[in-house]
């Protein structure tokens, strides 16, 4: 086989996840993902095909009557080291390049919907001044209004600092954090949500004209991929290469891999671009398609694929 075989996996993913959006049944919709897209325009940052990518995961909703919003955040992880990402700075980031981007990048961005179709879409910007901005989904209108927030990072930038161990010095404490020989006042999750409603309230966001997408929820594009992935579904990679599975293929020129291991990279590409939130979120799904847990081999791959590893 041929590096042919690989170049045709993403012109191979993005007709199938053409074709998904074409069907009846969903029509109209729009992920989570590619709300995303939107909110890259404001950055005036694309990707080697044009396309604007700065990568997040939902952390939360609330409802209000028939209004929800939906509150979501743009990490650092996979957007800094990430040749892919609009907001790539180095495979390797330094901590004082760290420590800019936590502290200058988008971090939180809220979704208003009304019967899952999308009313606006409410970001927290940093720099060059902090405030929000604010989009209308229907008609694209974007305006902007100060955030009276105090603070100098958000609290999910200052977790995910923790959690991910750029500093392995770096603490959280009494609404602090000290990183990089350095302390930064948190802002609270629960002031930018106040501020946020309030701002719903002042520019009377809830009562914006929908737009025409439809923003699933991710119990329903789980439903979704478990369905398409059973045999000759639109997320079945598998049943092609069945007798195969260990046949070698080139992926890149001198490196090789299996079938089997291209079907599950696939599997875990189109997730992502179907919206799943995280990783180990898909995990789950295949794990729940399969009634067994995946082993670290079948893991890595559907991770590489998640990340676009090969793409890089």
């Amino acid at each position: 086989m041929t590096v042919k075989y690989f170049e045709n996996i993403t012109e191979t993913i993005a007709k199938t996840i053409f074709t998904i959006y074409k069907n009846d049944t969903m029509k109209k919709i729009l992920t989570l993902i590619l709300t995303v897209l939107t909110i890259g325009h404001f950055f005036g940052q694309t990707n080697k095909n044009g396309n604007p990518v700065f990568n997040s995961i939902t952390t939360g909703e609330r409802n209000f009557e028939d209004i929800t919003l939906i509150s979501n955040y743009y990490t650092l992880k996979n957007n800094i080291e990430n040749s892919l990402s609009s907001v790539f700075i180095s495979e390797n980031p330094t901590l004082d390049q760290i420590e800019y981007a936590a502290t200058t990048l988008s971090s939180d961005f809220f979704i208003l919907t009304k019967d899952q179709r999308s009313l606006a879409m409410v970001v927290l910007n940093q720099n060059p001044k902090r405030e929000f901005m604010i989009i209308e989904m229907k008609t694209g209108h974007q305006s902007t209004s100060r955030a009276k927030l105090k603070g100098t990072i958000t609290e999910n930038r200052a977790r995910e600092i923790i959690k991910e161990a750029y500093d392995p010095t770096a603490f959280i404490k009494n609404g602090t954090l000290t990183f990089n020989g350095k302390e930064f006042m948190i802002i609270p999750n629960q002031e930018i949500e106040k501020a946020v409603l309030e701002l719903i309230r002042k520019e009377k966001l809830d009562k914006k004209e929908p737009s025409d997408f439809i923003l699933l929820s991710p119990k329903q594009i789980e439903e979704f991929i478990l369905s398409e992935t059973k045999e000759n579904g639109r997320l079945d990679f598998f049943t092609e290469i069945k007798g195969h599975e260990y046949d070698a293929v080139q992926i890149k020129p001198g490196v090789f891999t299996t079938k089997q291991s291209v079907a599950f990279y696939k599997w875990g590409r189109a997730c992502y671009e179907l919206g799943v939130n995280t990783i180990e979120d898909t995990y789950k799904i295949f794990e729940k398609f399969q009634n067994e847990p995946l082993n670290k081999r079948d893991m890595e791959y559907i991770k590489m694929g998640f990340y676009k590893e090969w793409e890089k």
